[in-house]
């Protein structure tokens, strides 16, 4: 056994134990439901969405929830119509709130800018968080308030992107099934290591707690990821993933530029990773470079490599299992794209997370 075989066992080791972890959280029990009706806020932060707005604003006037609930929607500086938009909804319809975001921002990052402004407008005790390219359905509310027991300050929720056209977007949504189960799966075991701002939630009382976004504000993006983990180190509240209520949001770029630096993006979160989470993380990396070691070298050398292809087979099986404990009816027709991702996971991982954490990479301004 060389170095490059003694790498792939012991990372290919920590990422299996990873997974099983995770297919084990999915496995969990779902947490019970809750009758409470408390009054929410929705916060959504919009930049130049006049194209997809109006579709957002009518899914979120179609909830069923019986309690108070307003939505409080932020025009982030857009060069657009989305303004235009947001008042004309505003004045016929008494929930809606609109918000002009201040022209100088308060954190690095506009979105975080925005949403601050956007909850300190808004009055509800539970503040519920969107894009404006989504589509919550008609129980989303309902069910977001639903998953707050008396000890739960946060919930968050899966995303998928929909509908998905051409073979890009495609692929771009296995990734975001991983990424949901990701988060799905360390929820569950009580180690949240991931969550989208697209359907997250959490208490007035745990913002104001780990003091808003202020120690995550000098971070690019990570509204999101950052919070929530100021509130698991906080080990105050409990933390709940939601299945039962799915967000759609508008299909992924296609351009192979957008693409790239919507990857970036998401990378770059990688790098301000804690604790275990930053293991994990290391382990995962490592784990990918001696795949692409030993795969470089079956390449130049020739011939086949049995401890390669045996660990990363071992690896398609085991990411296989994993996607198909968290894929709906919907989606289990992804995974005959698995085999590409699996692919491009490898030079993905390398490549992305290095680039993205030294911050070479464009974010919405």
């Amino acid at each position: 056994m060389d170095f490059v075989h003694l790498g792939l066992v012991v990372g290919g080791g920590a990422y299996f134990l990873g997974v099983l972890w995770l297919v084990r959280g999915l496995g969990k029990p779902r947490p019970p439901m809750v009758e409470w009706q408390p009054a929410i806020s929705v916060i959504v932060a919009a930049r130049n969405e006049e194209p997809v707005l109006e579709e957002c604003l009518k899914a979120l006037e179609s909830q069923d929830y019986d309690g108070e609930y307003e939505v409080v929607v932020v025009d982030d500086r857009s060069l657009d119509g989305t303004w235009v938009i947001i008042g004309a909804w505003a004045r016929s319809w008494v929930r809606l709130k609109g918000v002009r975001a201040a022209p100088e921002l308060r954190f690095r990052c506009a979105k975080k800018s925005a949403l601050a402004q956007g909850i300190e407008a808004s009055s509800g005790e539970i503040l519920l968080f969107t894009d404006a390219d989504c589509r919550p359905p008609i129980e989303w509310v309902r069910s977001m308030a639903a998953h707050f027991g008396p000890e739960v300050g946060l919930v968050a929720g899966y995303a998928r992107p929909a509908p998905l056209s051409g073979f890009a977007a495609k692929l771009l949504a296995v990734d975001n099934l991983a990424v949901g189960a990701l988060g799905a799966g360390s929820f569950a075991m009580g180690r949240p290591l991931s969550c989208t701002g697209r359907n997250l939630a959490y208490r007035r009382r745990v913002y104001e707690e780990v003091g808003g976004f202020e120690r995550i504000g000098h971070l690019v993006a990570g509204d999101d990821v950052y919070f929530m983990r100021l509130v698991a180190d906080r080990g105050r509240w409990g933390m709940i993933f939601n299945r039962e209520s799915v967000v759609l949001s508008q299909s992924p770029p296609t351009r192979l530029g957008a693409i790239v630096q919507q990857k970036l993006r998401h990378a770059a979160k990688a790098g301000h990773y804690r604790g275990g989470a930053l293991y994990l993380a290391i382990a995962v990396y490592a784990f990918h470079l001696f795949l692409a070691l030993g795969v470089l070298r079956m390449l130049l050398v020739g011939g086949w490599d049995s401890w390669v292809l045996a660990i990363w087979g071992a690896r398609w099986v085991v990411d296989l299992w994993f996607l198909a404990r968290m894929a709906s009816a919907e989606e289990r027709p992804l995974l005959y794209y698995l085999p590409w991702v699996e692919v491009l996971y490898i030079p993905y991982v390398l490549i992305f997370a290095l680039v993205g954490r030294l911050g070479w990479f464009r974010w919405k301004t």
